[in-house]
């Protein structure tokens, strides 16, 4: 059974301009034309037509877009040989390495290497490959659309205008649609619209991956830190039919030749050298509205927060005490604990460095220019972000609760997928339709309960009823929320231990003998049910209607705001918020200087692998043969001039999630490592960008090979790539 969850909420960020330098931000593709003297000025010595041309084969033909089966993006790759292999992240891999190690053969704990092609597993999910750039904006916005002044009736029209164009394009690409994802997104606020066109494969094979405690070494304590000695990378490859185009799994499809290969270089980045990241940024808010910083600051994060660790304290002890269970939640664990650690450093920073003072000064210096002469146009905008803001203070928790609360309790998120089958089951005329969806929701139990533990789930289930009943206003939940727990009188463990008793959703054998013969009835006096989808309902009913205008009043102000500052600075070259799409982030090799009297260099060696190993910790043990090989300095070729084994180093570049994998690219457009984390000091840039601090932290390619070929033995690949000695 599949959980499609669906955010209830889309709390549209407020953008302000601000004075930006050419090398910050994170660069649609199709402005680099206008960036190229400031990058060549920097170091690179491309063209732009290198890096970007939808006609020739170039360097954006190398960069692959990781994607799930349902084609939703999650991080970036490069390839890096002629024969389809691609380097991205270790904990971009993480799930799909999860899903191929057992007990008996844990490839996440012990590191696997295919000695040959024939070696190598499938891997569950795709990836895309940016093939062109449409621009649809006078499609979506007609004059018809244009013209409805009503902003939730404009968003409704654009929605459709969107879904139906996406089908138009999606047929002309005849027979081989299949193999193809077509995506409208809005750019400045709604006005633009570009149509991606990627080109997806669905044959993807694991070829390698370090032991976990290489590929994760430093853990939680040191995610989001500088300095860093992780070799966070694993290695896959593309297969494609004979005709080398995008195919199904098949045994005899062939490793897929791409346009464009990057060529290594194991030289070594230097300081102030140039540097260049190409990936799938996910999503910025660079330039939200004061009073949503504060919303975010005062509020919103801190509730992630606290309802993250909570959960994350429940994993942690069952993990802690049984290597089946940690392997069980390896993946759960990390997804939640890497954000966990995000919020709480926003929730911080958002406040230290005055980002509200800021943002309320560039409002200020907008509103004069509106007074000068613009108030027919733009003269309610920031009356309807205040308006707004108001209410989302008032409404805004109810998705936190549903996306980290709900929806990480998987009883009650599986509840939340039976709503489809409430549906079918209230028409009698329907009951075949019935009994079909449930024999389909049948088939995904095994995958469903794959990575469940009674002990855990049941705890979990406690915590979320405890932060839903005593954080949120009771105005808006179900009354079977509220009588459940004042039966209870605070005691949510016992709570947690009724419900468990009475439900289907929280054993595999319940579910799947209430499938096998669904029940409209059983499925209706389900007390985990009635709690999850009495939330949604109650939720959705009594605060749609709101959700709507506060979405609407945004959209309707953030996208005049776009036009207006953009109108207000007709010489300045604005960046876009990311939003999913491939983008371009250029800058140097630096070091910096986080507080007072700490200054940090610009790359880590195995020096400080050494010196943080601890045998047998859950976060700092690594391999002993690799801590010997380190101790002795057999680096080989991969050795920096210095004799050292550099193991990570820094760069200026602006990135944010989904950039996880991506290439960075010195000047003459050779790969020097791959992108996987910040800094702490700039945790929030996903609000504003801070060039004093702002950092990317990159795996050393050396690194990566050092571990591939004298670690794990698989040199062999080096015969497929291309080294720069």
């Amino acid at each position: 059974m599949k959980n499609k969850l669906v955010a209830l909420f889309l709390l549209l960020s407020l953008t302000v301009a601000k004075q930006v330098r050419a090398d910050e931000g994170m660069w649609p593709l199709f402005l680099i034309q206008q960036l190229q003297d400031s990058m060549q000025a920097r170091g690179l010595q491309l063209t732009a037509d290198d890096i970007y041309n939808i006609n020739k084969a170039c360097i954006k033909d190398a960069v692959v877009r990781l994607m799930s089966k349902q084609n939703r993006m999650f991080c970036t790759g490069e390839i890096i040989s002629q024969q389809g292999l691609f380097l991205t992240n270790h904990h971009c891999g993480y799930g799909a390495i999860q899903e191929l190690s057992t007990p008996a053969d844990n490839i996440l704990a012990n590191g696997f290497w295919a000695k040959n092609q024939s070696e190598e597993r499938p891997a569950n999910f795709n990836i895309g490959l940016l093939s062109k750039v449409e621009d649809v904006t006078a499609m979506i916005v007609t004059d018809s659309v244009a013209g409805i002044t009503d902003e939730a009736a404009r968003t409704k029209a654009i929605a459709a205008m969107t879904k139906s164009v996406t089908s138009k394009l999606k047929e002309g690409l005849g027979a081989e649609k299949d193999f193809w994802a077509i995506e409208i997104v809005a750019f400045w606020a709604g006005n633009k619209y570009l149509a991606m066109y990627y080109n997806v494969f669905q044959d993807i094979r694991l070829v390698g991956t370090p032991p976990e405690n290489i590929g994760k070494f430093g853990g939680e304590t040191d995610n989001w830190m500088w300095p860093r000695h992780t070799c966070d990378i694993s290695i896959f490859r593309i297969y494609a039919d004979g005709n080398n185009k995008a195919a199904k799994y098949s045994k005899d499809n062939k490793p897929f030749a791409p346009k464009y290969f990057f060529p290594i270089n194991i030289q070594g980045p230097q300081e102030n050298s140039y540097a260049m990241i190409m990936g799938y940024p996910g999503r910025t808010q660079r330039y939200t509205y004061s009073e949503g910083i504060k919303f975010y600051s005062d509020t919103e994060r801190p509730k992630r927060v606290k309802v993250r660790r909570d959960i994350l304290d429940i994993y942690e002890e069952y993990m802690h005490a049984d290597p089946t269970i940690k392997l069980m939640y390896a993946d759960k664990f990390a997804g939640l604990s890497n954000y966990w650690k995000k919020f709480m450093g926003e929730a911080d920073a958002l406040k230290k460095l005055s980002i509200y003072d800021r943002r309320k000064d560039e409002e200020n210096k907008f509103s004069a220019w509106v007074k000068n002469g613009h108030q027919a146009k733009y003269g309610d905008v920031i009356n309807l972000y205040d308006k707004a803001y108001t209410d989302v203070k008032k409404y805004g928790l109810y998705s936190v609760y549903l996306q980290d609360g709900i929806s990480n309790s998987q009883p009650m998120a599986m509840a939340l997928g039976m709503s489809k089958l409430e549906g079918l089951l209230k028409d009698k005329a329907k009951a075949e339709d019935a009994k079909k969806e449930a024999a389909e929701m049948a088939k995904d139990l095994d995958t469903d309960f794959h990575e469940y533990y009674d002990p855990i789930e049941k705890k979990v289930l406690a915590t979320v009823l405890k932060h839903l009943v005593e954080d949120l206003d009771h105005t808006y939940l179900p009354a079977d929320l509220i009588s459940m727990s004042e039966k209870h009188k605070g005691n949510y463990t016992a709570f947690a231990e009724e419900l468990w008793k009475k439900s289907i959703f929280v054993n595999k054998d319940k579910l799947g003998k209430f499938l096998s013969s669904p029940s409209l009835k059983t499925l209706q006096k389900d007390p985990i049910y009635k709690i999850a989808n009495g939330y949604m309902s109650v939720v959705s009913e009594k605060l749609q209607p709101e959700i709507t205008r506060i979405n609407s009043e945004l959209s309707k102000a953030n996208r005049l705001f776009q036009a207006g500052v953009m109108e207000m600075n007709p010489n300045r070259l604005f960046t876009p918020d990311a939003n999913g799409t491939m983008r371009l982030t250029y800058g140097r090799v630096l070091p910096y200087k986080g507080k007072d009297a700490v200054s940090f260099k610009e790359f880590t060696t195995s020096r400080g692998v050494i010196e943080k190993y601890t045998p047998g910790d859950i976060e700092f043990d690594a391999p002993t043969r690799l801590i010997d090989m380190m101790k002795k300095k057999d680096f080989g070729q991969y050795a920096d001039k210095d004799g050292e084994l550099h193991t990570c180093f820094l760069t200026d570049n602006d990135i944010t999630g989904g950039n996880s994998g991506s290439p960075v690219i010195n000047g003459k457009g050779e790969l020097i490592g791959t992108a996987f984390d910040g800094n702490w000091e700039a945790i929030a840039s996903d609000f504003a960008f801070e060039p004093q601090f702002q950092r990317t932290i990159c795996v050393d390619v050396r690194y990566t090979l050092f571990i591939l070929d004298k670690f794990g033995g698989a040199g062999h690949l080096l015969n497929e790539m291309k080294i720069i000695r």
